[in-house]
C-alpha cells in the first residue's frame, strides 16, 4: 500500500479509518504504518524531488481592451503629439521667416 508522502487531509482520514476498523491484523499494520511514514513525513519536510515552486503573482492587471488595441491607441496618441509638435514648430519657423523678410524690406528701404 505505497502512497506519495505527504498524504493528503482526505487519503489521512481513510488511513485512520481503515487502522481503527480494519477487519485483519494485516491491514492495520498497513494502516498504521502508513500513518507512521505521514508522520515522518510531515516532521522532516517535503523531499526536495517533490518539492513545489512558489506561485507567482502577477504585478499590473492586463488591459481590458487587450495588447494589440492598447499598443495601436497608444501608437495614435503618440503619432498625434508628434504631428502637434511639429505644426507648431513649423508656425514658429515660417512666422519668424516671414519677420526677417520684413525687417530686411525695411532695412533695404532705409
Amino acid at each position: 500500500m505505497k502512497q506519495d508522502l505527504p498524504l493528503s487531509p482526505r487519503a489521512l482520514n481513510m488511513a485512520r479509518h481503515r487502522a481503527e476498523h480494519a477487519p485483519t491484523a494485516e491491514g492495520c499494520d498497513t494502516a498504521s504504518r502508513l500513518l507512521s511514514d505521514h508522520e515522518l513525513a510531515i516532521a522532516m519536510g517535503r523531499q526536495l524531488h517533490r518539492a513545489v515552486p512558489r506561485p507567482t503573482f502577477r504585478t499590473s492587471k492586463p488591459s481590458p481592451l487587450g495588447p494589440n488595441l492598447t499598443a495601436f491607441l497608444v501608437g495614435t496618441l503618440a503619432l498625434f503629439g508628434f504631428l502637434f509638435v511639429a505644426t507648431v514648430l513649423w508656425a514658429h519657423a515660417t512666422d519668424v521667416a516671414a519677420t526677417m523678410r520684413e525687417q530686411a524690406a525695411a532695412m533695404r528701404g532705409m
